[in-house]
């Protein structure tokens, strides 16, 4: 009667196991696994300034003065605080890539903000802050002029390195404007916006400042 018992027991600690091993692999990702996941086309991030660690959230903000422009850009110190999907960008390919596709390092992006109806990151005229090149808003055009929407991201590095890109993973945006010449995607100073950090524009240098040119891609 003991031995039954025993074997009895056994299985229901079998079944146990299996039951869990089945549970395990239907689970949602661990933050470990969710932080290497790849960055495809079609997804929907959050672009972190590295100024110091913490150069805010790129972020539309206003109506932009500037001659075809839609939005003024800034950073945000939180994502979204200051208006809805504000600081919500859609990785599109500028070379046709289809949605699902892995980013490679060197690709050519447009990136779309999800507020209101979607416009593209874009430069649009001379910046006279020190050190700056072009200023950035946003526009309905997919480039309104040649390569002003279109942006080169550029690793800095990634595990394993293999040339994808992924989240969590920090970046460099070159501006495709004049033949990859509108300067990388830069903070530069306080914000005059309202409820902004620090006013956006190009740099000629990946970074100007510490970390002023670098940013880490997350999930929106």
């Amino acid at each position: 009667m003991a031995q039954t018992t025993i074997r009895q027991r056994l299985a229901a600690c079998g079944a146990a196991v299996a039951l869990a091993v089945t549970a395990a692999s239907f689970a949602a990702p661990t933050t470990a696994a969710a932080a290497n996941a790849n960055l495809t086309y079609g997804s929907i991030i959050l672009l972190q300034n590295q100024y110091q660690g913490d150069g805010g959230y790129l972020d539309t903000n206003g109506r932009s003065g500037q001659p075809g422009a839609v939005y003024n850009v800034s950073t945000n110190q939180a994502p979204n605080s200051r208006g809805h999907k504000t600081s919500e960008w859609k990785v599109v390919s500028a070379t046709g890539k289809a949605n699902g596709t892995n980013v490679v390092s060197g690709d050519v992006v447009f990136l779309v903000n999800q507020y209101g109806n979607g416009t593209y990151l874009d430069t649009n005229g001379v910046e006279n802050r020190q050190g700056a090149k072009y200023g950035v808003s946003t526009t309905d055009l997919p480039d309104r002029g040649p390569g002003t929407s279109k942006w080169h991201i550029f690793d800095k590095t990634s595990d394993p390195r293999d040339g994808l890109v992924r989240l969590h993973d920090v970046v460099h945006l070159l501006n495709d404007y004049a033949s990859a010449d509108g300067g990388f995607l830069d903070t530069n100073g306080a914000s005059a916006q309202s409820g902004a950090k620090f006013a956006v524009s190009t740099s000629y240098y990946t970074d100007r400042g510490p970390g002023t040119g670098s940013w880490k891609v997350l999930p929106g």
